[in-house]
């Protein structure tokens, strides 16, 4: 479930599976007459009703969930491994932050949030729709590691206190970006596993950052080394 105009906007323009647009008949008839897609006229009490936020999202589609994307691991860019985290506002923002900064896919292990359910939808804002988004079974993230040492992609975990400086860290442009949990860290799977551990430096008197702003810093210090090299 797809709500609000600009998700479902990206949506269609990703051309992802939507079968079905939920919206008034006076916004039907302004702007969602779409070819090929099924609309229902519907009130504004009922698309209330099925939104989980606040206020009326609109419009609401409904759409396929994908195949297994297969991700071309030979784009030199950066994965964002998502693992544990469970939060789905988080993994949505994580997301939209890694679409923002050039990622090429975003891959959730067991234990992370559903990446296609309403909440994770709505927080990437759009960007769920851009990226492949790969969610591995329990067994997967020793998979997952697998493929990348296949391909000689270093693996670089995010660690609360003992890592390198994310702005000292030489970052390399093909490299896979391991968030864990706020609580737990990184698990012992991608720890035995990292080539790298970087950590972000705090200058005030916080103990650390939400693992949403921890994720946009260290992937804004990924690209901007991509910038300086070229």
């Amino acid at each position: 479930m797809i709500e609000g105009g600009h998700a479902v906007l990206a949506a269609i323009q990703a051309r992802w599976p939507v079968q079905q647009l939920l919206a008034t008949p006076s916004d039907i008839a302004a702007q969602w007459q779409i070819e090929k897609i099924e609309t229902q006229p519907v009130s504004a009490e009922i698309l209330e009703y099925l939104s989980d936020s606040n206020t009326s999202p609109g419009v609401i589609a409904i759409a396929a969930l994908p195949g297994a994307p297969v991700v071309n691991w030979s784009i030199q860019s950066l994965t964002l491994v998502l693992d544990g985290i469970n939060d789905p506002g988080n993994a949505g923002t994580l997301i939209r932050a890694a679409d923002a900064a050039g990622a090429s896919a975003v891959a959730l292990t067991a234990g992370s949030a559903d990446a296609f359910g309403p909440k994770a939808v709505r927080a990437s804002a759009g960007s769920l729709f851009h990226l492949p988004i790969v969610q591995h079974e329990k067994t997967a993230s020793h998979e997952l590691i697998t493929s990348l040492n296949h391909q000689a992609i270093p693996i670089v975990i995010a660690a609360a206190h003992d890592g390198v400086s994310c702005y000292e860290y030489s970052w390399p442009r093909h490299c896979a970006l391991v968030l864990g949990h706020e609580t737990r860290g990184v698990s012992p799977t991608f720890e035995a596993a990292a080539t790298a551990r970087v950590t972000i430096p705090m200058f005030g008197r916080a103990e650390s950052l939400n693992v949403a702003a921890a994720g946009a810093v260290l992937l804004y210090a990924w690209r901007a080394q991509q910038i300086d090299k070229h």
